[in-house]
């Protein structure tokens, strides 16, 4: 099957019946669940985007092995237009929901990608594994999938590993082995998609602590598996679900749920890492090339935010006629420094791409980890800026209900207007955008998120500094100290955060 249309994606679902419980029941049908109405629609939009004539010279490229078009987000590039060319199939992507969908399909399919460049290393438990990683990659891209993931053990006991745990099975974990695959059982969070997908991976994440090989497990099945449950959060989009009310939460709410394996069986030919013996230091040390293959479409989501953030902030202050006051004109020019660096970083790291040793294009190696850790702070601040712009005009939003009793309009239109010649429809519409970007639960979730995105701050930061190549600025203080001599200059080089000698094998 080629790249699909949003209308085969809504079949599909449809025609799936997975275990999901959200908000006590059973959910029969998850394309008629009212909450699930607005996200389903708008990943068939994300869908139908690579069928728009503007669009599918970037969006779309020949498979290599049926020669129909397929999604760019699974292409392996090996020349710098391939990679050009993903770059701006994840932006439009990332700007059609404003960056709001982090677990979009497009991370997904960047995740599969880097397990089939990692099929090497996973064949080192035995080469029916690399070879499973390489197959599944190929049954993705060539049905356009949209998959979910869990990659942690649930906050049960964090002093304790997942197998000293109370009970060995709170945790995901393997059971046993059977001769049609492994039985596993357990709980992983956090599923962020899954009611709307139509597989799950599991890769684990963090750090497998020794002694923990059977928790080192990593496999893909459907959703609608025997035995696999979701149990979804609380919506963080309220009633009632209509774009003027909620214009962001109505239509781009990521479900987050917790994964439960009840004795489950993963078919030997879904297993990526089995869980045996030597699984723990497999997956500890196999995260680099699907974290290459994610990392645009990272840096491409939260640079859609920081724009939208921005431009809000902007449209905020104008709105009410507060941008001649000095402070005000400041934090705007904090805002639009700081995306101005976001988008040179963003594609300073295109323009300084270069081949591996394998011929597959790839940014310079450590600026999209510096762009994604960077622009979490840059994000909590624009949040502020906005609530502190819009102050308590957040409250004078009334509903689209109020917005259409004849009783209340008149007074509507007279006392929550905005400056000259801004209506009160304009005004609550903009301000309803902006609370709904900061100040409401699903801009709460959003915030967690960004910040928590791919672990501790903390660990992260501390990470990049130990990773980072040092030797070229010791150099430098070198020179400046006169223990080189002056004219002894290195060109700058062109991967300027590698790591020493050579890089990492994918």
């Amino acid at each position: 099957m080629p790249a699909r249309t949003g209308a085969d994606y809504i079949a599909s679902l449809k025609s799936m019946k997975p275990c999901i419980y959200y908000d006590g029941r059973l959910v029969e049908d998850v394309t008629e669940e009212p909450v699930f109405k607005g996200p389903i629609e708008s990943i068939a939009q994300m869908y139908d985007l690579q069928h728009d004539p503007r669009y599918k010279d970037f969006m779309l490229y020949e498979s290599p092995t049926t020669g129909d078009p397929v999604g760019r987000s699974f292409q392996v590039p090996y020349t710098k237009e391939d990679l050009v060319k993903k770059r701006q199939a994840f932006k439009l992507r990332a700007d059609h929901n404003f960056g709001s969908m982090g677990r979009s399909m497009d991370f997904m399919n960047g995740l599969v990608t880097g397990w089939y460049l990692g099929r090497e290393r996973f064949a080192q438990r035995g080469q029916q594994f690399g070879e499973n990683a390489a197959n599944y990659y190929e049954y993705v891209r060539e049905n356009d999938l949209f998959l979910t993931h869990v990659l942690i053990t649930p906050q049960t006991d964090r002093s304790k590993t997942s197998a000293e745990q109370e009970d060995p099975f709170l945790h995901l974990g393997r059971v046993r082995e059977t001769k049609d695959g492994v039985i596993v059982s357990g709980a992983k969070m956090l599923s962020t998609m899954a009611p709307i997908t139509e597989e799950i991976l599991c890769v684990p994440f963090g750090g497998i602590a020794p002694g923990d090989d059977a928790y080192a497990i990593s496999f893909a099945i459907p959703n609608d598996t025997p035995g696999r449950k979701y149990i979804c959060r609380e919506s963080v989009a309220k009633p009632p679900l209509n774009r003027f009310d909620h214009p962001l939460s109505s239509r781009f709410e990521e479900m987050d749920c917790v994964a439960i394996f009840d004795d489950v069986l993963l078919p030997w030919d879904r297993i990526i890492v089995d869980g045996g013996p030597g699984s723990a230091d497999l997956i500890n040390s196999a995260g680099g090339a699907m974290a290459a293959m994610t990392n645009a479409q990272t840096s491409s989501r939260m640079l859609s935010q920081l724009e939208l953030l921005c431009g809000v902030a902007m449209r905020v202050a104008d709105n009410i006629n507060i941008t001649g006051f000095l402070h005000v004109q400041e934090k705007l020019g904090e805002m639009v420094t700081d995306l101005e660096i976001a988008r040179g970083v963003y594609y300073g790291a295109e323009a300084m791409a270069h081949p591996t040793p394998e011929g597959m294009w790839t940014y310079t190696s450590l600026a999209p980890r510096a762009f994604h850790m960077k622009t979490m702070r840059i994000y909590r601040r624009f949040v502020e800026i906005i609530q502190v712009l819009a102050a308590g005009g957040f409250f004078q939003a009334p509903t689209e209900a109020d917005m259409g009793n004849p009783e209340e309009r008149p007074l509507i239109d007279k006392y929550l207007r905005g400056r000259e010649g801004v209506t009160a429809d304009e005004r609550v519409r903009l301000f309803k955008l902006a609370w709904d970007l900061t100040g409401s639960s699903f801009a709460q979730r959003l915030l967690q998120y960004v910040s928590f995105y791919s672990g501790d701050p903390l660990r992260l930061t501390a990470g990049y500094y130990l990773a980072y190549n040092k030797q070229p600025l010791f150099d430098l203080v070198d020179r400046a100290l006169g223990d080189r001599g002056d004219l002894d200059i290195e060109p700058s080089p062109e991967d300027p955060g590698a790591l020493p000698a050579t890089r990492p094998a994918i």
